[in-house]
């Protein structure tokens, strides 16, 4: 018995082993090997197995698959090279020692001592041999070495009286074939002579009589078939059969269909048949029927005798009494319903109602003790689309339109809906440059606001006094200046003058300053891709969303030397589009998503519970107060605020906020461009 060694003993290609691991084994004519997958081995004992392979060669595979036929998973394999184990010497056991008897050892083999045995022998699987065994051994050889006697020669006469002795016997054995072949030869025997008869018309007296004719048969019955079940082992424990009886013959001479069609035809057309002459020409007695009835056409069909008929009125065939009665319960049920219906209805609707009123009552009670904020507003929301419904129902109900009223008012105080005080016009830019303004970022300095234009690209300056816009800043290969992604308003600085940074694609900075465009230095470390840029005091902070940091940048004279500390890094930043610095960190993710990262990495997201609804694709948080922070929601057209812990707070909505796309807070004056116009808001 061969077993594979960890970790040779897992599946080919699992992944856990290093490799097959092989083995050469010497086959010798008459040796066998039986390959099977490990879990066999939990069902069949190992001496088992060596037993089983010592079977003769055919019922080694169908006794294992009897014993682990009912493994989901095995495979099973036997290899064997042609010869007989006889063919070669047998092995001298060693030291002298008697060669040990193996239970359930193949006859004939290297584990019996009892010589060569015929494989069509039953193998004494697992059976220990004893004296008796051995003896019915010995006297099977003999039988089988004994010469058969020779059988006696038979004559004709004794071959057929023997043959005639044996039918009994064949048909006990199972011989059916040729009792079946007999009977066959007999019906067609009577068949012909029946046919013989209807020719001669005028022997009419002479017609052979059903059941009469003698069953004989020309020639000698066919010998039966040997059946090679009939000398099984289990054949012989059955009881012999006998014979069936064959079937009783008729007593009355009646006239076969043939010879009833026949005069039919040889009548003549006019003529007509009456059931008692054919009654009276068959043998039948009166009273008793006919055996064939004589149709008034061939071509239509029976007709009966019309005892079946409905009854009729003149031409109208009544309806039959089921139809008369489903009839009935139909105009009863449609009565029924009619009655019944309309009430249920109506006392189903008014359960409805009052249930719907009953569940609108209840969330409004709940809305009112809830301090959560969001649990609120689902609350009041359940409780308005439950009024909603049952003003569908019923209308004009004093109970509904005061919860209703109440359900609303409560929505309208947690949307908290601002108008603010003024919204002042500054410019328009509809008319600048060749394409429309479409700007991505906007900042305020003391006196102009600036854009970054991402239609063209440029970055456009507005002043405050009198709405004037110019391009600071365009792409330009020349002059080695990139296209522009970002701007920050730094206004602390060794110059003493507030200065536009501008970020281009390149990592290159850029500053603004006194009417003059600068390249300032910029220390940018390797493999930085700039998302968005912010300014606090003196200190530049990058966000680069790619690789979930945030760097800070100190200021020299020149600009920015040294290299940059990671002010914060976190898995937190990998969505972030919109960055805003000051006591803290603020993100704004493309899903709506506000972060706030306060000191040690800590990382809150503002939960906006209590707002109506979410925000999409915010733009850059703006600090509002020391305690707020106000984002644009361009898509819903309005400015939210919210409380630093992430609370909803209020939302301001005028319909010059249309179309926003930039918005910016300075000092506490914010700007907002939307409809191509830049708007100073008052709160």
């Amino acid at each position: 018995m061969l077993r594979p060694d960890p970790p040779f003993d897992q599946p080919i290609g699992s992944g856990r082993g290093p490799g097959p691991l092989l083995r050469r084994l010497a086959f010798e004519p008459g040796d066998r090997v039986v390959l099977l997958s490990t879990p066999a081995l939990a069902e069949v004992e190992e001496e088992v197995l060596r037993g089983i392979a010592g079977l003769p060669l055919e019922e080694v595979l169908p006794d294992l698959y009897r014993r682990v036929q009912h493994l989901r998973h095995e495979t099973v394999l036997l290899a064997a090279l042609p010869g007989r184990r006889e063919d070669r010497p047998a092995a001298e056991p060693a030291g002298g020692e008697t060669a040990e008897t193996v239970i359930d050892a193949t006859p004939g083999g290297s584990g019996s001592g009892e010589g060569s045995h015929d494989d069509r022998q039953y193998q004494p699987s697992l059976f220990v041999e004893d004296d008796r065994q051995n003896e019915l051994v010995r006297a099977r050889r003999a039988l089988e070495a004994a010469a058969p006697r020779p059988l006696p020669v038979r004559t004709g006469a004794a071959a057929a009286e023997e043959e005639q002795a044996e039918v009994p016997l064949a048909l006990a054995a199972g011989e059916r074939r040729a009792r079946l072949a007999r009977v066959v030869a007999e019906s067609r025997d009577r068949a012909d002579r029946a046919r013989a008869a209807l020719g001669d018309a005028g022997a009419a007296a002479a017609r052979p009589a059903w059941g009469n004719a003698a069953a004989t048969t020309s020639g000698t019955p066919p010998a039966p078939r040997r059946n090679p079940r009939a000398q099984s082992f289990t054949r012989s424990l059955a009881p012999p059969e006998t014979p069936k009886p064959g079937p009783s013959a008729e007593a009355r001479d009646l006239p076969l269909v043939d010879e009833l069609a026949a005069e039919r035809r040889a009548r003549p057309a006019g003529g007509a048949v009456s059931e008692q002459s054919v009654a009276r020409e068959a043998g039948l007695a009166p009273g008793s029927g006919t055996l064939v009835r004589v149709r008034s056409s061939m071509g239509g069909r029976w007709r009966g005798s019309g005892s079946l008929d409905r009854a009729r009125l003149g031409g109208y065939t009544l309806p039959p009494t089921w139809a008369v009665i489903m009839a009935g319960l139909a105009v009863l049920l449609v009565l029924v319903g009619i009655m019944t219906v309309p009430s249920m209805l109506e006392a189903d609707r008014g359960a409805e109602y009052s249930n719907l009123l009953n569940g609108a009552a209840q969330k409004l009670a709940v809305a009112r003790v809830v301090e959560d904020p969001a649990q609120r507003r689902a609350a009041l929301v359940e409780a308005q689309a439950l009024l909603l419904k049952a003003r569908e129902l019923q209308t004009g109900d004093p109970q509904a339109e005061t919860l209703f009223n109440e359900v609303a008012g409560a929505l309208n105080e947690m949307d908290r809906v601002r108008e603010p005080a003024a919204v002042e016009t500054i410019t328009s830019l509809e008319r600048f440059g060749e394409r429309p303004v479409a700007p991505s970022r906007m900042v305020a300095g003391p006196d102009h606001v600036y854009l970054l234009d991402a239609a063209t690209p440029q970055v456009i300056e507005v002043s405050l006094a009198d709405g004037s816009a110019r391009a600071v800043y365009a792409e330009d290969a020349g002059a080695k200046r990139g296209r522009p992604i970002a701007i920050a308003q730094l206004d602390a600085n060794d110059r003493g003058v507030p200065a536009l940074l501008i970020m281009d694609h390149e990592n290159r900075l850029w500053a603004w300053e006194n009417g003059q465009l600068t390249a300032l230095a910029f220390n940018a470390p390797s493999g930085l891709a700039v998302t968005d840029i912010a300014v606090r005091g003196r200190d530049l902070y990058v966000l680069d969303a790619s690789h979930k940091t945030v760097y800070r940048f100190a200021q020299e004279r020149d600009g920015f030397p040294n290299p940059p500390v990671k002010a914060l890094e976190t898995g937190d930043l990998a969505n972030a589009r919109r960055l805003f610095v000051d006591m803290e960190i603020l993100t704004a993710d493309a899903d709506g998503t506000l972060h706030r990262f306060i000191g040690g990495g800590v990382a809150l997201t503002l939960s906006q519970a209590g707002i109506d609804r979410k925000l999409v694709a915010p733009e850059t948080p703006q600090a509002l107060t020391d305690s707020e922070v106000a984002v644009l929601d361009p898509a819903n057209n309005r400015v939210v605020v919210f409380l630093r812990d992430g609370a909803f707070e209020r939302q301001y909505r005028h319909p010059d906020f249309a179309g926003a796309r930039a918005f910016t807070v300075r000092g506490g004056e914010a700007y907002i461009l939307s409809g191509a116009a830049l708007r100073r808001i008052t709160w």
